[in-house]
């Protein structure tokens, strides 16, 4: 803010100074022209009074009139003597140029105008854009610190009410997160509660009957035998009750939510080209997306456009960097939008498990990943009413998207 100040003080200081600056020029410039004029137009008089001449003034433009000089009138008028051939003085009368005097109020008045308004203007961006700003700049730092409840001023300003609307619906979805996080691990720890509680009991009974075997306590081979069925049932049900946390736990873990709505193929292949046609460029990948028919399809655009993202980004990362391309097809009431690479390092025999959740394959253990991305976009397409799947052709490898036509 300090540093905003002190730059704004100098621009005033800079245009005070250009102001003196074409002031001087400005006198300088008149007393070179404008002074001459009247100087040369009295000296002219003047010869013709010492040439005893009678002086003609209907040509002057700046001597009013000539008299004899008397040492008793005073006049407030500017003027000049001269001295005739008999010794008599003139007063020569005239009246110097007032273009100087208008000039310099115009100039003033200018500069006082453009220095009103560079104080207007910083007056305004201090109101509108800097002293806005100043108020938002803590809000980011807040949001890192986890305080999503943090009150958003509703602005109509022109330049931060898109950004405070976008800002407040971070904060939002934000809080959501966490209020679904939280939830989450509620549940969760509800879960692990319930499950200790439930195992309980089949442990105990493992543990009677596992002692009494011990101990000898069942003569009988009959008893003996009741006793190995009630651990085998009991161990069962130990083992449905670890099924039943696996499940718990690898069930929608990412809580990914999909609008249901329509979208049109071309709102995001022009998205997908946009943003990998450069990038593709850039890395000297080719790059091609076929020619499609436009249609209209079911689901969500921005999970959509996430769907084709993650796989070019799988192209990009696990295929050799030669060619990338978009191909589509149709079956049924679907449209297919297929992503080939070239360079395929993976197994044929591995195709089942790439879209499992933290699944890498073999070709990528060279690459940094998570073993997220396909497992995400299976989850999205089915939400949306879809599907994909992967294929190995040779020295290519495809992944189709499956979108349903609305």
């Amino acid at each position: 803010m300090r540093r905003n100040r002190l730059i704004i003080i100098m621009v005033f200081l800079l245009e005070v100074l250009l102001a003196i600056g074409s002031n001087l020029l400005f006198l300088h410039v008149q007393d070179g022209k404008e002074g001459r004029e009247y100087r040369v137009e009295i000296e002219r008089v003047s010869l013709r009074i010492r040439n005893g001449e009678t002086p003609e003034l209907s040509g002057c433009k700046y001597v009013k009139a000539v008299e004899p000089f008397s040492a008793a009138g005073v006049s407030n008028d500017d003027y000049a003597v001269a001295e005739g051939p008999d010794g008599t003085l003139y007063q020569i009368f005239y009246r110097a140029d007032q273009s100087n005097s208008r000039g310099l109020f115009v100039i003033n008045l200018i500069w006082g105008a453009v220095l009103l308004l560079t104080l207007a203007g910083v007056i305004y961006i201090y109101r509108k854009i800097l002293k806005p700003f100043r108020e938002l700049s803590e809000l980011p730092v807040e949001l890192s610190k986890g305080n999503l409840s943090i009150p958003l001023k509703e602005e109509k300003n022109r330049y931060f009410g898109r950004y405070l609307w976008g800002m407040d619906m971070l904060r939002e979805k934000l809080e959501e997160e966490k209020a679904r996080q939280l939830a989450m691990e509620q549940e969760k720890k509800t879960l692990v509660l319930t499950m200790s509680h439930d195992i309980k009991t089949p442990l105990s009974a493992i543990k009677l009957y596992n002692r009494a075997l011990a101990e000898g306590i069942y003569d009988d081979e009959e008893k003996k035998r009741e006793a190995h069925r009630g651990i085998e049932r009991n161990l069962d049900e130990l083992e449905k009750y670890v099924e039943d946390i696996r499940d718990a736990t690898r069930e929608d873990f990412l809580q990914l939510h999909v609008k249901d709505g329509e979208w049109y193929l071309s709102e995001v292949m022009k998205n997908v080209e946009e943003l990998y046609g450069e990038k593709a460029k850039r890395i000297h990948t080719e790059f091609v997306m076929e020619k499609y028919t436009e249609c209209m399809l079911k689901g969500d655009p921005e999970r959509a456009l996430e769907v084709m993202q993650n796989i070019l980004e799988n192209a990009l990362k696990y295929g050799d960097g030669k060619r990338i391309s978009i191909g589509f097809s149709d079956e049924e009431d679907c449209r297919l939008v297929t992503v080939e690479n070239t360079g395929c390092g993976l197994p044929e025999n591995e195709l089942p498990n790439i879209f499992d959740s933290f699944y890498r394959g073999s070709n990528a253990e060279k690459e940094k990943g998570s073993g997220l991305g396909l497992y995400i976009c299976r989850q999205l397409m089915r939400a949306m009413d879809g599907d994909i799947f992967a294929e190995v052709k040779g020295e290519l490898f495809a992944i189709t998207a499956v979108f349903r036509k609305r």
